[in-house]
Order: C-alpha cells, then structure tokens, then sequence
C-alpha cells in the first residue's frame, strides 16, 4: 500500500500563501458593495488578525480631535474593555502610524521610541504590527495587531494586512461619499422647498403689491375705487394667507402630538425609503387607544429597530407591522438580514439602542422581546397592554 508523500516545507509554505490569499480574496468580495462602514470595518479586522495568527487587534478611525470617532477591538473582552475605561488617543505608537504614514513592525513595541504606557488593565503586549489606512495620499486611520501565533509578525503579515488596510481605505471613503450624497439630497430638498414657496406667493405677493398701490393712488380722488382695491387686497391675502398654511403643513414632517402616531410612523417609514432606498413593508392600524407616554415609546421603540434594521440588515425586506386590538397594541419589526447573537453583542455596536428600546417599554409597562441568531434574521416584538392590564 503506497504511502502519502509528505509535503516540504516550501511546498507547506506555498499551500499556506495560497490559502491566505483565498481568505484575503474572499474578504474582500463579501464587503464589496457594502455601505454600512462598521460592518465592512469589523470583517476587515477580524479576517486580517485571523490571517495573521494574532490574538489582540484594533482598527482606529481618528476623529480629527485627538481621539479615534471609531475604534473596534478582536480579543479585548467586554469585561476587560470596561475596566480599562475610555477608548486610547491618537499619540505614542498609534499617532505615529497616522501622522508619519508608514507600517511599524516589532518584536516589542515598548522599545519603540513612541511608545509611552499601557493603561490599567490594559493586556501586556510585546510583539506589535501596525500598518495606516490610506487612500489615496490621505491616511484615514490605522489597523494594529498584537500576540502573534509564532512569537513574531513576518514580512508576509505585514503585505497582507497592508492589502486589507488598502480595502478598509477604499470602504471608508465610500462612506464618506455616501454621506456626502445624503448632505447633497438634504440640500436639493431644500432647493425644492424654496422653488415651491417662490412659486406659491410670489405671484400673489405682486398682485397685492399691485392692488395697495392703486388704492393709494386713488384714496383722495376716488375712493370707492380705493375702497374696491383694498377689498381685493384683503381678499388675496386671505388667500395667500391659507396657501401659505397648506404648504408648510405639507413640507413640514409629520408631528405625533398633531398628527398621531399612524401618520407620523408612515412618514418616517416614507423617509427611510426615499433617503435609504430601504424595502421597508409597512402595515399600520389607524384610531389606536394608547396613553401619549404609550404612543411616544412605541415610535420611538420603532426608529430605532427600523434604523437598525436599515443599518445592518443590508438590502433586504424589512416588516413593520402595528396593530391594535381589544386587550392592547403590538408591534413587530422583523428583516432577513444577517442576524447576531444577543447574549455576545458587543457594546460598540447595537446595544446602547436594545437597552434604550428596554428602557422605553419597561417605563410603559409593555413588554419587549429581541429574537436573533446568526444568519438567522432578527425579530422585535413589542406588546403594550391596555391599561390595568399591566405586564409583569
């Protein structure tokens, strides 16, 4: 019976580049296209310290005033990351990297000139790979690793890393020009809003201009002429009066105190859609019976899960569903996204907002369930009983 020929050690090495740069392809096809920056960012993170064999990393985005606007960690537990307390400066080591532009690679990063303290309960690390995120001439943050598989990161760690800080470059600043197409939407609407006001008085405005300066004219010689003049005036500003009122009642968004929480939750589901081409299928119930604490919690309740949903869930369908019944209100927000684990969620992604929607229900006595797993969707259910029928 033949035996297998054991590989060489080049032929190890070659095996191992090639599945690197299967892994390295790979990442960069699953964030192509997609515009939610801290999921591109976290899978960039993740895929370079998994492909580096390192057990601590971190991808930096500075704020621009000496803090980082957005910092994500691999290997820093929540626990840990507590008692450490508030996030690191853009200096030392880490402003290096984005000032002078250039990858640092040590054995150990405490001999490095730049270095200066690790904080209180901040992990002991020696061996360090740090490499800018660039585009184009500008650096726009820093990707940095610690606690290398062999004791040490290699020339080869460092053209990996490199080319995912490349795609963390190029995902940056489509975000950046994404948000800058929302700016310039913002600013079309207000054209719009200017265009409709001009249209919509500025000929009545000339014909009251016209009509007060006849009957001035003629209020010495005339005066049932000047009198017929100012009839006509009043009767035109009246109607400029209830045109104006029209149209800023049509422009203006949608208020829950003046137009109800139905109205006001289709105007803001019409937004997500128009702003965010979101495919949000909404079916609300009119003539709800709820108290206005009630009514604020539940659209408050669902921005956030619809935000969420916009945000994470990618282009998928989204469900609102709100309905009222005899023995109180529920309300469902369900999308087929990629889902997560709601005991593992980190604190810098969804959960100051699954605390705030808790909060909220709880204050009104109502009772909210967050169902969600991997690959699995998420489901937000809302039930608000009718009053004296409290949850416990």
């Amino acid at each position: 019976m033949a035996t297998r020929r054991r590989k060489t050690a080049p032929e190890r090495n070659v095996a191992e580049r090639a599945r690197r740069l299967a892994a390295l392809n790979q990442a960069a096809l699953a964030i192509a296209g997609d515009l939610d920056l801290d999921r591109v960012l976290e899978k960039i993170l993740r895929t370079a310290a998994r492909l580096v064999g390192a057990r601590f990393g971190a991808l930096g985005i500075p704020d621009g005033h000496g803090g980082f606007g957005r910092f994500l960690t691999v290997g820093i537990s929540e626990a840990r990351a507590d008692r450490i307390g508030s996030l690191p400066r853009v200096h030392g080591v880490l402003g290096a990297l984005v000032t002078e532009g250039k990858p640092i690679r040590a054995r150990d990063i405490r001999r490095h000139p730049e270095f200066s303290w690790y904080p209180q309960a901040h992990p002991e690390m020696v061996e360090f790979l740090g490499v800018p995120i660039r585009h184009r001439d500008r650096v726009l943050g820093n990707l940095f690793f610690s606690g290398a598989r062999g004791g040490a990161f290699t020339a080869e760690d460092q053209r990996l890393v490199e080319m995912l800080a490349a795609h963390a470059g190029v995902a940056i600043a489509t975000a950046q020009l994404y948000a800058d197409a929302q700016q310039l939407a913002m600013l079309e609407e207000r054209s719009r809003v200017a265009r409709e006001l001009h249209d919509a008085v500025s000929q009545t405005l000339f014909s009251l201009v016209y009509e007060a300066r006849a009957a001035a004219e003629q209020v010495q010689t005339d005066p049932q002429g000047a009198a017929a003049h100012l009839s006509q005036v009043q009767q035109q500003a009246g109607g400029a009066l209830e045109e104006m009122r029209n149209l800023v009642l049509a422009l203006q968004p949608k208020s829950l105190e003046r137009d109800g929480l139905a109205a006001t939750l289709r105007d803001h589901v019409d937004g997500l859609r128009r702003i965010h081409r979101a495919a949000i299928e909404a079916r609300i119930d009119d003539g709800d019976r709820l108290a206005p604490d009630q009514q604020l919690a539940v659209l408050r309740i669902a921005q956030e899960a619809l935000h969420n949903a916009v945000k994470h869930a990618g282009a998928v369908p989204i469900r609102l569903d709100l309905r009222h019944a005899g023995n109180g209100t529920r309300l469902v927000v369900s999308d087929e996204g990629p889902g997560f684990d709601v005991k593992r969620m980190a604190r810098t992604r969804r959960t100051v907002g699954l605390h705030a929607m808790r909060d909220r229900a709880h204050a009104v006595g109502a009772n909210l369930t967050i169902e969600s797993e991997p690959g699995g969707g998420s489901v937000i259910r809302l039930t608000i009983p009718s009053r004296g029928r409290r949850t416990t």
